[in-house]
């Protein structure tokens, strides 16, 4: 029971988003355009269930394989299993994968259709959450069979030593019915010493598991003036300065106010030495404020790193880097427009469209890149329970989607590898965004989008209620 106690309270959300265990993609396998759809373990070795959803109709069938994302597993894929194609919804195929351990992983489609084999790779990052619990009714129906089994023992060391060398209908004397007591006796307590034997080595591995939960990088944060200092905290001895470059930076830091989510900063930190960040404020006003520090290794495991700030007067500097970017909320919002769901209900799929018009209700014209993506977005929980970056392509990483497709090189002579919807350096960016997403718990949240035009970066809030 303390093992259990002591698990929980290691136990935190998967912390690539906070709160957010599943991953949601939307893109490409050679011509075929997916929406996949997976949902990782919360116990490792576990199996990850696996929804792809073809926008084509002429898909035949889709195989799927796990792989590791880096190292010598990501260049030998296993036997893929195919994936069941629905009877009702012919576009729905599903399957289940086994992650045998933690750390950064990638689920492999190949696709056969029409227009020949496509394939893609989308990252996983897959880390045992919690220790699974026995049920009281498994629980009492396993205790009821070991005290049967325990007195199977007893009783069958009684009789080998009472009645085992006796002809048939010969009746037991006194000393065999003694032999048979004592041998029943020691029956017993050797049926006592493997249980608690048992019972202990139990408890070892209960530990060792435990001991294994994921527990995200800590973060600690201090303000000096303007100055703001970051400095990762690691547990389990745990590799904290293995980043790698995401969008052009180490580091994405959303800075949010609470309680009332009425102001949101994307800034971008530098590295001072071994774990450590700084960056100077730009123009906020002053607050408490939730900081959620987005990072990827270079096994391509991301991780969202939180903590707290408190800013006792509003900050006047200018922001360090061109693509910081954030805004104080009020009013209503213009020329952005939010395609609404009728409903959103938790643990389902959804996708979110916006659209950014011009004065006469047009598609605007003059939209650029931002961070290499037609648009960025921060969801955000009310509670602050829920923290994910999400792209146009889903909530994986884009280091961690790189790392994957270059897995794909080998495979490109003989079939159409995937393919990502990057508008960098494209003369336009499109006026219509979409974000493939699912939210994890019914409640209040705030949707952070961001685009840029020519002259700024526009941060736009949106509120939207998740349903049970």
């Amino acid at each position: 029971m303390k093992t259990f106690v002591a698990a929980i309270l290691l136990c935190f959300p998967l912390a690539a988003h906070v709160g957010v265990n599943d991953v949601f993609f939307e893109g490409l396998a050679g011509p075929y355009p997916l929406y996949v759809t997976i949902r990782p373990p919360m116990v490792i070795p576990g199996v990850a269930e696996i929804s792809i959803r073809s926008a084509a109709k002429d898909v035949k069938g889709i195989r799927i394989t796990p792989m590791a994302l880096t190292g010598p597993g990501a260049k030998y894929p296993p036997t893929p299993d195919t994936a069941v194609q629905s009877k009702e919804d012919p576009q729905l195929f599903t399957g289940g994968l086994w992650l045998m351990r933690g750390g950064a992983w990638q689920v492999r489609a190949m696709v056969d259709g029409d227009r020949g084999p496509g394939v893609v790779s989308v990252p996983v990052p897959a880390m045992s959450q919690r220790v699974t619990t026995m049920d009281s009714v498994t629980g009492g129906v396993l205790a009821l069979l070991m005290v049967v089994l325990a007195a199977g023992v007893v009783g069958i060391a009684g009789a080998a030593m009472r009645e085992s060398q006796l002809t048939p209908g010969m009746v037991p004397d006194v000393g065999r019915v003694r032999s048979g007591r004592i041998a029943m006796v020691v029956g017993l307590v050797f049926a006592g010493v493997v249980i608690w034997l048992g019972r202990d080595w139990w408890e070892d591995e209960s530990r060792a598991y435990a001991r294994s939960i994921y527990k995200p990088l800590g973060l600690k944060a201090s303000l000096a003036g303007a100055k703001l200092t970051l400095e990762i905290e690691s547990p389990q001895q745990r590799e904290a300065d293995d980043l790698v470059l995401d969008h052009g930076h180490l580091m994405h830091l959303y800075a949010v106010r609470e309680p009332g989510l009425d102001a949101v900063y994307h800034l971008h930190p530098n590295r001072d030495g071994a774990g450590k960040f700084s960056l100077g404020l730009p123009m906020m006003p002053a607050g408490e404020y939730r900081l959620f520090a987005d990072v990827v290794h270079k096994s391509g495991f991301p991780e969202t790193l939180t903590a707290k700030v408190t800013l006792s007067r509003d900050q006047a500097g200018p922001a360090e880097s061109t693509d910081d970017a954030g805004a104080v909320f009020g009013g209503a919002v213009e020329g952005v427009v939010f395609e609404k769901p009728e409903k959103v209900v938790a643990n389902q799929a959804v996708t979110l469209r916006f659209r950014v018009q011009d004065k006469d209700g047009n598609p605007a014209a003059n939209l650029r890149e931002y961070l290499g993506m037609a648009a960025h977005m921060a969801v955000v929980k009310k509670d602050f329970s829920v923290f994910s970056h999400i792209h146009p392509s889903g909530n994986v990483s884009m280091a961690a989607y790189e790392m994957a497709q270059s897995n794909l090189l080998p495979l490109s002579g003989s079939v159409l590898v995937s393919s990502h919807t990057k508008e960098a350096g494209s003369a336009a960016v499109p006026a219509e965004f979409s974000f493939p997403f699912g939210f994890p718990s019914p409640g209040e949240y705030r949707l952070i989008l961001q685009f840029a035009r020519p002259e700024r970066v526009e941060t736009v809030p949106f509120d939207l209620t998740v349903q049970e």
